[in-house]
């Protein structure tokens, strides 16, 4: 292999890293009726909080999923890597002619 190809590979999987960290911005209502569960991340929830609807002001459990967050950092370096591997073949078919 040679360094440039794991120079990219390491990039695409650092912006995959950072971009899922980004999507834990976007929430989720995953409630149900007598359960309040709200979750972040997309396109999986891999943190949130969880807790009984008893009375309001219920203290809340909060959750992480660590098996979600690698498929989200898995899923944003997908997305990421198709346009990078377009413009390499791009660049690659532009410096043979």
């Amino acid at each position: 292999m040679s360094r440039k190809l794991v120079l990219t590979i390491l990039a695409i999987l650092a912006s995959g890293f950072v971009v899922a960290l980004i999507s834990g911005l976007y929430r989720q209502e995953l409630s149900i009726p007598g359960r309040t569960n709200i979750g972040y991340g997309f396109p999986l929830s891999w943190h949130g909080e969880s807790g009984t609807v008893v009375y309001p002001e219920m203290p809340t459990v909060g959750w992480f999923s660590w098996e979600s967050f690698a498929l989200d950092i898995a899923f944003w370096s997908m997305i990421i890597a198709i346009p990078v591997a377009v413009a390499f073949e791009k660049f690659k078919t532009r410096k043979q002619t």
